[in-house]
């Protein structure tokens, strides 16, 4: 885990690397004397984790965490024990009250490297769950044809059958268009009319009342358009 020093007390950070040394789990990446300097290194950085303190000079640590979009694990080090409780409003790890020992650091080690282990193994969860719906099976009279999500381009009803774009070839389906909108993944596809439901990566030119697919225009239905606006702000 890639680690950052923030405190305007150069003891701290010599502490710091002094224990963490101890620690293969532990790479430092630098150390910083106020958030103006951590935020430019973060730029160029990942960083994992911080040690942080509360107390400094312009921007103060909780300033500093309340600018943060995606904050790494974030470890207060601090010599005030009152700042514990608003501290982990912040959601932090971990609190290492000044002054502290090797065999404190060690428990707040254990504790970060548990947590970074819990947050990689949610992310893959999420990766393999991804990756499990990479296709769909689509009904055809007694037959049923296996469609990859990503040469699907979009689902028309036509009367009581859905016609089916593909990259270079179209199916007819007995499925309802409902069916569609519940079985196609709405992080992905999304229906913009009552008879059109498109894929997102297919969208070529989005407009408030249409959208196109190449040369394909596509109408977008007065009680759809925030389905629209909801594409362009995931894009």
């Amino acid at each position: 885990m890639n680690y950052l020093i923030i405190d305007d007390e150069p003891t701290a950070h010599k502490l710091i690397t002094r224990f963490a040394q101890d620690h293969s789990t532990l790479n430092f990446v630098g150390s910083c004397f106020n958030a103006m300097q951590a935020e430019q290194l973060m730029r160029s950085n990942q960083v994992d984790v911080i040690f942080l303190d509360i107390n400094m000079p312009k921007i103060t640590g909780f300033e500093f965490l309340t600018a943060l979009k995606q904050p790494p694990q974030i470890v207060v080090i601090s010599a005030h024990q009152e700042y514990a409780l608003e501290s982990y409003e912040y959601e932090i790890s971990d609190y290492l009250l000044k002054p502290f020992n090797a065999e404190r650091f060690a428990k707040t080690v254990q504790k970060i490297a548990d947590k970074q282990a819990l947050l990689e193994s949610h992310m893959q969860s999420e990766s393999s769950s991804n990756a499990l719906q990479e296709s769909i099976f689509i009904k055809d009279d007694k037959k049923h044809h296996q469609v990859a999500l990503n040469e699907l381009l979009y689902v028309r009803a036509s009367g009581n059958y859905t016609s089916v774009y593909l990259q270079g070839t179209q199916l007819l389906s007995q499925m309802k268009i409902s069916d569609f909108e519940q079985l196609l993944p709405e992080a992905h596809f999304s229906r913009v009319h009552r008879s059109y439901i498109v894929a997102h990566h297919a969208l070529t030119l989005i407009k408030a009342s249409e959208v196109h697919i190449n040369d394909f225009v596509v109408p977008v239905g007065r009680v759809y358009k925030d389905k629209v606006s909801q594409i362009v702000n995931k894009k």
